[in-house]
């Protein structure tokens, strides 16, 4: 038994020991101020930080950020993306043939979790509306158009404008971030 334990000590014990002293004297020459940064700031190189304002009260803070979403514990809560995908694809024809293309379409939302979760269930009301105008933006588009990826881009684009510009017509309080073609068909 004693000499299983000092055979373990002998593959052990020597790394341990010098892995202890590396972290040692690696903690002891950590700079605690960044030299770099420091001659940069010295010879004009970048400006310096702004000083931080201190605030004197969370509760003031708080009152100032009234427009921040907050969990039950208080912490702040980061605006996020939130994607809403038209439940069906959309079909038209190429050009004036009788060939057709179908293409699935997602749109985004970017604000405070509860705006958006709201804003993504007002569009599922709202998707047998919204389906013409994209349609309309679809209309007419020749088999080159189809696949090209940059005029599918400005697709999305008009897309996306097409679709605030109906809500603002509606009186929605929906504005998207981006209008995505996730899927392109031809048959």
């Amino acid at each position: 038994m004693l000499k299983k334990i000092g055979t373990g000590l002998l593959y052990v014990g020597p790394p341990s020991f010098i892995f202890g002293i590396f972290a040692a004297g690696h903690m002891t020459l950590a700079p605690q101020t960044n030299r770099l940064e420091n001659y940069r700031i010295e010879n004009g190189l970048i400006s310096p930080p702004e000083p931080r304002a201190e605030h004197a009260n969370e509760a003031d803070q708080i009152a100032k950020d009234e427009t921040v979403e907050r969990d039950v514990e208080g912490r702040i809560i980061p605006p996020a993306y939130r994607y809403f995908s038209f439940t069906m694809p959309f079909s038209a024809n190429i050009g004036t043939t009788r060939r057709l293309f179908s293409m699935e379409v997602s749109v985004s939302v970017f604000g405070s979790p509860f705006v958006g979760d709201t804003n993504i269930l007002r569009l599922q009301e709202l998707e047998a509306q919204l389906r013409p105008v994209v349609l309309e933006q679809m209309q007419g588009m020749t088999e080159d158009e189809i696949r090209d990826p940059a005029v599918r881009k400005q697709l999305a684009l008009r897309i996306r404008d097409a679709l605030n510009a109906t809500f603002a017509s509606l009186g929605e309080n929906i504005e998207l971030e981006a209008a995505m073609i996730t899927s392109v068909v031809l048959t």
